[in-house]
């Protein structure tokens, strides 16, 4: 009785590390349409040259962006050839002087209309990603490097070979490169760790964080990298094999970026959610 309890145990024992991994389920004709909404606010204290005292100047943007992937092909391997398209598009920037810049692609003035015409509805990138959520091909880079792709994949995260569960980390290693007009071609290898936590409801929460291996070392070019390097957590249903959810955040203190006593302080929250289709 002792050895056939033993040999139960043992079977449920081998069957549980030999559950299949977490993996995206991608199906032809498929839509996974998300809501983005962030906020960024960037406060910049400068030496005024008459007074020689500090200024500060604040920019704050709100972009609302409903971005859908559609899964167009899946092959024999599992990888998803998807084609994103933008269904609307709002932006609006509160100025220094506290005046408000605002655009929305579903009310466009006669400037706009041409331009919103190529961007709002037509496929502006396709790429093949396999079921970890890895990128393997920019076939089409749309508007924009096809590298942003690579920072910031369509749905977060890479799942690892095997689980995930609570506790686990793993890590990907990938180069960003700032083309125009946020650099000049320049790279750095950046690291971006995934870390299993306890799940939310039917949710699989996995937290990520983002480090660049060698920061520039003038101050003022490390701003342009602050947009990548955003932490929180992303939400993942391992049923479906869906990407639900992210909550993103960073803020940033760079001190002397233009000189001694002036200071650049970058804080973002990024919003993504899957909409029911």
């Amino acid at each position: 009785m002792i050895r056939t309890f033993a040999f139960a145990v043992s079977l449920l024992v081998a069957g549980s590390s030999m559950a299949e991994p977490a993996r995206f389920k991608f199906t032809a004709g498929q839509n996974l349409t998300y809501t983005v909404v962030q906020t960024t606010k960037a406060t910049e204290t400068l030496i005024d040259e008459k007074t020689s005292k500090p200024v500060d100047q604040e920019n704050l943007t709100k972009h609302t962006v409903v971005r859908r992937w559609k899964v167009a092909d899946v092959d024999d391997k599992g990888i998803a050839t998807l084609q994103m398209t933008i269904l609307s598009l709002k932006w609006e920037r509160t100025l220094p002087d506290g005046k408000l810049d605002a655009f929305d692609s579903s009310k466009p003035d006669d400037l706009n209309k041409t331009e919103m015409a190529k961007l709002i509805g037509p496929v502006l990138a396709v790429l093949r990603v396999d079921a970890t959520g890895k990128v393997v091909e920019v076939k089409q880079g749309g508007q924009g490097s096809p590298n942003r792709f690579l920072i910031e994949l369509p749905f977060k995260i890479v799942l690892p070979e095997s689980g995930p569960k609570e506790g686990q980390t793993w890590d990907r290693a990938f180069t960003i490169k700032l083309d125009p007009p946020h650099g000049t071609g320049e790279t750095y290898e950046a690291t971006q760790k995934y870390t299993a936590k306890a799940p939310v409801n039917s949710f699989t929460t996995i937290g990520l964080s983002t480090t660049i291996k060698e920061l520039p070392s003038t101050v003022a070019d490390q701003i342009p990298l602050l947009p990548m390097m955003l932490e929180g957590d992303v939400y993942f249903q391992e049923s479906t094999g869906k990407y639900y959810a992210a909550r993103l955040k960073l803020k940033k203190e760079l001190l002397n970026h233009a000189g001694e006593g002036t200071k650049y302080v970058f804080e973002s929250v990024y919003i993504e959610d899957l909409k029911a289709e």
